[in-house]
């Protein structure tokens, strides 16, 4: 089996290595990897997903090659029967601004002044004197950089390895961006069709975020961690299936707050956007700075995005950068596919703070090392894998479709999106509700095993309710007085020592699974997420 795990390990940290290499360059972000059309998390119920960006077309095209354009413009702009499909509708009052769904963003307009500056009016673009190559690939591609109005757009790339003759030093040219990943840039009377990365980015991610609720959120509402009955925090306004708007109308200047954090849970990928006034949309042509809420959100998930994170989804002039944009805000609108569940729990304004914990890996097991096995020394398989159980009316969902060719129900594909074991446990209405995550001493064995000789063990979780630790054995019997110990909710990163002294009764001789047990009224729902485990005083420097 220890070879197999080397193997399947070498394997997830090659493509791990490949998908690192995906993200956007023009972004400080951290960004997750994405093809043009995103990836979503599947969760286990169902493998279907829904995306709002357009199909994507083949990125191996022959179409890169040049070909002449007939054209009765005297500019030659290139003209195009598409309409784009990610204008946004808002039927929102009280802001005096509107996005209106009637409007063609695919329009090439330029404009001679972007925030009260002149500025250069159209697209450029200019050979990157770097060549660029993706990780896991021998194909060394030309990459061309774009701007329009001044504004620095991000970089095409010819996938046929072409050499398309603009000029190093920077051409005018025009535009048409496809949004599926690939544009036309017509030069003179030739157009050169080549690819864009259309990756928004996704900011810094975090999950599960275990909200309660603050006086300096701008609107927070986490019921699941405060209560029902705590009223949401309103310096914003919140308007389901439409965004949040500030208390006055008009717009406002959001540089202080250097970018905006959002907690929610989604069943499907949306959009943040820019709502820049009724002024300015309709200079942009509602081609309005956004950022991708990328892939399904089961867990509560916070991403932060830093101003410059936000961009025009349509690369073309007039062009705005996501910096000055946020100079004048009216709102933001949230756009998602009708029918999806989108879930808002907290908004709060981005103040570059230091949210990273220096996880200590314990020496059982580590999410990091995307692992599923815990080296426990029991048995002629001295591992176990991680698992759960509950009772008839209880679950826990998680947040990935679980399984890989050697075990149906691994839960490794969760490990390595969440880098732990994280899930959501719904009690249901037993006489005794309960749901279980943990990991057996002997891979899928039934036998006990004396293990007093780790002294007990530590523990790196998250919890938005209290549990019991368990040392469960094998077939137990009614009655029997099971060792276990109480183990406090934590909503941020925290790592615990349980020696078994601390346990009751204090005897770790007959374990056969280490259990973490959610025993809270019938009707309770709950996250938790465990990243490491090992002997006591492993899991910290």
């Amino acid at each position: 089996m220890d070879f197999i795990k080397r193997i399947y390990t070498a394997s997830i940290v090659l493509s791990l290595a490949f998908f690192a290499a995906c993200g956007d360059s023009e972004s400080t972000d951290i960004t997750t990897p994405s093809g043009p059309s995103g990836t979503d998390i599947v969760d286990s119920s169902s493998s279907s997903s829904v995306e709002i960006s357009s199909p994507s077309k083949d990125q191996s095209s022959s179409s890169s090659g040049a070909r002449d354009v007939s054209s009765s413009s005297a500019n030659n702009n290139v003209s195009s029967s598409s309409t784009g499909n990610n204008s946004t509708s808002s039927s929102s009052s009280g802001n005096n601004s509107t996005i209106s769904s009637s409007s063609d963003i695919n329009s090439t307009s330029s404009s001679s002044s972007i925030n009260g500056s002149e500025i250069a009016e159209g697209c450029f673009v200019s050979l990157d004197p770097v060549d660029w190559r993706i990780v896991g690939k021998d194909t060394v591609y030309m990459r061309y950089i774009i701007s329009c109005d001044g504004v620095s757009l991000g970089y095409i790339y010819n996938e046929t390895n072409e050499n398309l003759p603009i000029a190093a030093g920077g051409q005018k040219c025009t535009l048409d961006d496809h949004l599926d990943g690939t544009v036309d840039v017509t030069c003179g009377t030739n157009t050169y069709t080549a690819n864009k990365p259309s990756d928004m980015g996704v900011g810094l991610f975090s999950a599960p975020e275990l909200v309660s609720c603050k006086d300096t959120d701008l609107w927070c509402y986490s019921p699941i961690i405060d209560g029902a009955d705590k009223s949401p925090i309103t310096q914003m306004t919140y308007r389901e299936n439409e965004g949040f708007f500030f208390a006055s109308t008009g717009t406002h200047d959001l540089t202080d707050w250097n970018g905006i954090c959002i907690t929610y849970t989604s069943d499907t990928a949306a959009s943040l956007i820019m709502d820049l006034g009724e002024t300015k949309n309709p200079e942009l042509n509602n081609n309005l700075p956004q950022v991708t809420l990328k892939n399904k959100a089961p867990l509560p998930t916070e991403r932060c995005f830093g101003w410059k994170a936000f961009k025009q989804p349509r690369w073309t002039s007039p062009a705005i950068s996501g910096n000055d944009a946020a100079k004048a805000v009216a709102s933001f609108k949230i756009n998602k596919p009708s029918g999806s569940n989108f879930d808002l729990i907290r908004i709060r304004a981005y103040r570059n703070e230091d949210h990273s914990f220096d996880r200590t890996c314990g020496d059982m097991w580590c999410a990091e090392y995307a692992e599923d096995m815990v080296i426990t020394d029991c048995g002629n398989d001295p591992v176990g894998v991680w698992k759960s159980t509950t009772d008839a009316t209880s679950s826990v969902i998680w947040p990935a479709k679980l399984g890989h060719e050697f075990n149906p129900i691994s839960l490794l594909p969760v490990i390595e999106i969440y880098n732990s074991v994280a899930g959501t446990f719904n009690l249901g209405n037993g006489e005794n509700p309960y749901a279980k995550v943990g990991f057996d001493m002997s891979y899928n064995s039934d036998q006990n095993f004396d293990i007093t000789q780790w002294g007990g063990f530590c523990i790196t979780y998250k919890s938005s309710h209290d549990f019991f630790a368990e040392l469960t054995p094998s077939n137990a019997t009614e009655g029997q007085k099971i060792p276990r110990v109480l183990v406090p909710r934590s909503l941020e990163y925290t790592t615990i020592d349980l020696p078994w002294s601390s346990f009751s009764p204090s005897d770790a001789s007959t374990v056969n699974f280490v259990n973490f047990v959610f025993s809270e009224p019938a009707g309770a729902t709950g996250y938790f997420a465990f990243y490491t485990v090992g002997k006591p005083g492993t899991c910290t420097k």
